[in-house]
């Protein structure tokens, strides 16, 4: 615009029209630079994001001291200069007494004893005879390395004498007919790859120090024939599963070989679980070869009830269906903030954090309670809280900048409202969905170590072995001896009698 015209301009038209002009330019020049300043925001967000996922910590707690990755390497060198020092340094005259702070070996380890009685029954002083007082005991902790044993199988035989019949004793029933294995080292092979993520390689190397020589051909083909034999017992499960109103629901990446054309596919593991507190605690996983929600529609197929996600839109056609009824993670909308305040020290997400951590607080209380007074507790004192939350949530979005990272955390939490609310209705359901990220944790440690499935079999095998053995550890077995006791009794068990074999809290296991 030229402004001599605007400043030498008589006219009141023509001034009125250049005054307008200057205000559109003026207001077009005001978005430019709004719309640059949200764009300037999101860089400078996404950079401390970056910086913080690269040089920062990774944990969501607000407060307390984390362990670095090293830190038992340090422990150990600190130990090691202490014990130099202990040698170097003259003792002190005065050594200050010590208040052990190691904690009790526990009760079930085997205890072998080793008495160190005196050389002599007279006092080494007077030469008078000794009496005895008490023991004083003191604990080390050894470690026996694992060793093979075998199994030798005397079958006396007799022959009758007047009809010449051969009497001798069967064999016991084995899992693998006429095989090598005992049920305890088919159990070792498979809990060191399920759950110690051990391939078989490693473990093939692990043995042969033992003197051992098992091919990695050879661990493959038993673990097979576990899989094979443990399917129905993880059918049994899965329905089992069904029979919950209130599940939980969750999926991460896994690498799957495609054995045709010699490269990965990206795949997923799926995991379904019983929430907390419900009659059977139960872990059900299943591998498929994409993210489809078809997948998890087939898993829960006549199933009906409340499943806790995090927002996934797979599992949208199970809600609008009304076979379910959704149930969303106030951890993930939580993050959302945490990542917020973590990079730039929002004010807004710090009010949110507290808010959340109150939800929290409550949750912790009433934890021990019945279902019924949990819905009680909720309703009495979170509902209060979150219906004055959601309206500053829908204030604070009118005045945060758009595509910013504020709003992202702000849209996610209003859009999955409806969804966070389900809790405060039923006491049975979660706040959260981590009880099923905690269950996928292994898996993605394990991922590590195997890398991939060599194909959608053999991930649909892992799935169904990691199923009963997870299920295990939540039921408060030992992976191992549950493992080892029904192998050896699956041989000749009854399939009618499945459900006395399934690692559950009422079943017992040797």
């Amino acid at each position: 615009m030229n402004i001599d015209a605007l400043l030498t301009s008589k006219d009141p038209d023509e001034l009125r029209t250049l005054a307008l002009k200057l205000l559109a330019d003026l207001e077009q020049q005001t978005q430019r630079n709004q719309t640059q300043t949200c764009y300037i925001q999101q860089l400078e967000d996404a950079l401390k994001n970056a910086r913080q996922w690269r040089f920062g910590r990774k944990s969501e707690a607000f407060q307390g001291e984390q362990r670095g990755l090293f830190d038992e390497d340090i422990e150990a060198d600190a130990a090691d200069i202490e014990q130099q020092l202990a040698t170097l340094l003259p003792e002190p005259k005065t050594p200050k007494p010590q208040v052990p702070k190691r904690q009790p070996l526990p009760r079930e380890l085997p205890r072998e004893e080793v008495r160190l009685a005196p050389a002599s029954d007279s006092c080494p002083d007077c030469g008078y005879p000794l009496r005895f007082i008490r023991d004083e005991i003191s604990e080390r902790l050894e470690y026996v390395p694992a060793r093979f044993i075998v199994h030798r199988h005397v079958r006396p035989q007799f022959s009758c004498a007047h009809c010449e019949t051969v009497v001798s004793e069967p064999l016991p029933a084995q899992l693998i007919e006429k095989g090598l294995p005992g049920p305890g080292l088919l159990a070792q092979v498979v809990c060191a790859k399920s759950l110690d993520h051990l391939p078989l390689y490693r473990q093939q190397v692990i043995y042969q120090r033992s003197g051992v020589d098992l091919p990695r051909s050879t661990l493959a083909g038993w673990f097979g024939a576990v899989g094979a034999a443990l399917k129905p017992l993880a059918q049994a499960l899965h329905q089992d599963l069904l029979q919950h109103p209130v599940l939980q629901a969750d999926e991460t990446p896994l690498s799957i070989l495609d054995p045709g054309k010699g490269k990965t596919q990206r795949g997923y593991l799926w995991a379904y679980i019983t929430a907390l507190g419900a009659d059977r605690s139960i872990v059900l996983y299943d591998c498929q070869p994409g993210r489809s929600g078809q997948y998890a529609r087939d898993v829960l197929e006549g199933w009906r009830g409340t499943l806790v996600v995090d927002g996934y839109a797979g599992y949208q056609a199970l809600f609008d269906s009304g076979q379910a009824l959704e149930a969303g993670c106030w951890a993930h909308a939580r993050r959302k903030f945490f990542e917020l305040f973590t990079a730039n020290k929002s004010p807004v997400a710090k009010v949110a954090l507290d808010t959340i951590r109150e939800l929290y607080k409550l949750e912790r209380k009433i934890k021990p309670r019945s279902a019924y007074k949990k819905r009680q507790w909720r309703r009495r004192y979170a509902k209060p809280r979150l219906e004055t939350f959601h309206q500053w949530l829908l204030l604070q979005q009118t005045h945060s900048a758009p595509n910013s990272g504020l709003r992202k955390a702000l849209d996610y939490t209003l859009k999955r409202w409806p969804a966070l609310l389900c809790y405060l209705d039923d006491g049975r359901v979660p706040i959260d969905n981590n009880r099923t990220e905690n269950c996928l944790r292994p898996v993605a440690i394990g991922r590590k170590n195997w890398l991939f499935a060599g194909s959608l079999r053999a991930g649909q095998r892992m799935a169904a072995i990691l199923s009963l053995l997870e299920t295990a550890k939540l039921n408060g077995h030992d992976p191992y001896v549950w493992l080892r006791d029904v192998l050896t009794r699956l041989p000749t068990w009854p399939s009618n009698r499945l459900s006395e074999l399934l690692p559950y809290a009422e079943n017992s296991f040797s």
